[in-house]
């Protein structure tokens, strides 16, 4: 309400102050006012004592329907002395009503029309008083339509400034409820008679994993596993009837996957509280009555994040990117070592292991899914969070290419979970790079999981590989399908510095390239040097007798 005030409080004193400038240059050049010049000068200062009234007591419906009114009477009684209904004033009488629609109440357009009309009435039927002055020329005429025009339109344009200035006082008040709903623990949500859920706030991005579909359905009846919706119903109905309210926990969905896609979905365990809406005492059953429900984690995966925000960014960015590759490539490990058991399981029942029996075979795969489970928890212990820095960097030729395909395997779960797309493209036969292999794995699986994190659904991560002057460029960059907006490595800036210490101890470096209509990518340079001198720091000069720098 406080641009309405604000502008009633201006549009008066402004009207105050016009009267008080006009009349003193009325008197000095056209003499004496007419009558209804004077009618409409009192009627402008009046709104002096309305605006202190309103600055008092805050009332501004009552103070519209006064100042509305006060202007019809005024209106009223000029067309009285200066013809009745054909009087020059009478179109004036439309003024009012537009002035009324500033109040937020509907009663004071009606009451406001009424008075209009009465006074309409009491102009063309009663018999007009002796004393008439002398009906003013034609040209009076247009002036007053015009004026009343023109005051008429700045009305109009005073009334939608009103209103675009409370839809933005509403937006800011929204944006600061959301900023408030992040910082909370719990999700809280509105639940209807008819089972439509309405998200009153919370964190509920963080919780859930995306933002659920607005819509009548109960969606999240549709995220609950299947074994926990008996529970959810019968819950539901007894605090309905009973007015009791009811803690339970429940496996809920995550994540944007929907029921019919491909691939394992990902549950968590959630708390669920659900009460009546009201005091904390009211437990008065109503079938038709809301209630509320609360929606927190079971387990202590949110305190956990809490705890990582609170943390430096670099150290919350890198440890929340290796929990999630630990828990992607964990899905793959075990599903190789149960491979391993299930062969294991063949190969004791069937006894013999001759070459060419089932046995055979089965020792065979045994033996396969063992490697394949043991080169994934290799691959992924190296991304154990805290792990102890590497006091002498391993030096070893590295096979970019190979790199490359298994830093892309690890990612690209997280990668279809999010809608995003990893292209790998290595520009022709490319050299191996001296370089300790750990560092470089963990420093291009940090860059890309964090990319594909901040990217948009839709969006195609390149990775690149090319040979440049002495060293080799690995450039990662996004672009994104549904517009033209392009990765910012402002929010990875974290991320980008951990991976550039990691590049830096073993010879390396990493840089922020800007290319014009393409946005920024992410240049990771390795070098291409013998093994020997890599370890023993030995300074060579090449044919041009320019010096080879030694790592750090």
């Amino acid at each position: 309400m406080a641009p309405l005030h604000r502008s009633f409080l201006i549009s008066s004193m402004l009207s105050g102050a016009a009267a008080l400038f006009v009349l003193p240059l009325h008197l000095a050049l056209a003499g004496p006012p007419h009558v209804a010049e004077i009618l409409v000068l009192a009627w402008m200062l009046s709104q002096w004592p309305l605006a202190l009234y309103l600055s008092q007591s805050g009332k501004l419906n009552r103070v519209i329907a006064v100042s509305s009114s006060l202007f019809a009477c005024t209106v009223a009684a000029i067309c009285i002395l200066t013809g009745g209904e054909a009087s020059f004033a009478a179109i004036w009488l439309l003024i009012p009503l537009l002035e009324a629609a500033f109040s937020t109440s509907r009663k004071t357009p009606i009451l406001v029309a009424a008075l209009c009309g009465v006074l309409l009435a009491a102009i063309t039927f009663l018999p007009l008083p002796q004393l008439q002055f002398e009906p003013l020329p034609l040209v009076a005429h247009f002036i007053a339509v015009l004026a009343a025009l023109i005051y008429a339109g700045l009305l109009a344009y005073r009334l939608s400034g009103d209103r675009k200035r409370a839809r933005d006082a509403v937006v800011a008040s929204e944006n600061r409820r959301q900023l408030m709903s992040q910082s909370a623990s719990e999700v809280f949500c509105e639940l209807d008679p008819g089972g439509r859920i309405r998200v009153l706030g919370g964190p509920v991005k963080q919780i859930f994993g995306c933002l659920p579909a607005a819509g009548g359905e109960d969606w999240l009846f549709q995220r609950l596993h299947v074994a926990e919706r008996p529970l959810y119903l019968t819950k539901l109905s007894d605090v309905r009837h009973s007015g009791a309210p009811a803690v339970f926990d429940a496996r809920v969905r995550v994540g944007a996957s929907t029921p019919g896609e491909t691939g394992q979905a990902e549950y968590r365990q959630l708390q669920l509280h659900i009460k009546l809406q009201g005091h904390e005492g009211s437990h008065a059953p109503s079938p038709d009555r809301k209630l509320l429900l609360l929606i927190r984690p079971a387990d202590d995966r949110l305190a956990s994040d809490e705890a990582e925000a609170t943390a430096s960014p670099q150290e919350s960015r890198t440890a929340g990117i290796s929990r999630t590759l630990l828990e992607t490539a964990g899905m793959d490990a075990r599903r190789a070592f149960a491979d391993i058991i299930a062969q294991a399981e063949v190969l004791q029942a069937d006894g013999g292991a001759g070459p060419g029996t089932v046995a055979h075979a089965a020792a065979g795969r045994l033996k396969a899914a063992g490697e394949a489970g043991l080169e994934e928890l290799d691959a992924v212990l190296d991304f154990r969070p805290n792990l102890p820095a590497v006091p002498e960097p391993d030096y070893a030729a590295i096979d970019i290419p190979a790199c490359l395909a298994q830093c892309r395997k690890l990612v690209t779960p997280i990668a279809e979970r999010r809608g995003v797309e990893i292209e790998t493209d290595e520009a022709g036969e490319l050299p191996p790079a001296v370089v300790d292999g750990k560092c470089l794995r963990q420093a291009l699986c940090y860059v890309l999981s964090d990319m594909v994190e901040t990217s948009k659904s839709g969006a195609v991560v390149t990775v690149t590989g090319q040979a440049g002057q002495g060293d080799l460029e690995i450039v990662l960059s996004v672009k994104n399908r549904h517009s033209s907006l392009s990765w910012s490595s402002d929010v990875s800036r974290p991320v980008l510095e951990f991976a550039r210490e990691l590049l830096e101890g073993t010879g390396g470096n990493l840089a922020v390239q800007t290319t014009l209509g393409h946005g920024e990518s992410v240049v990771l340079r390795v070098p291409v040097r013998s093994v020997h001198v890599m370890r023993t720091g030995q300074i060579l000069s090449d044919p041009a007798g320019l010096p080879v720098a030694k790592s750090a």
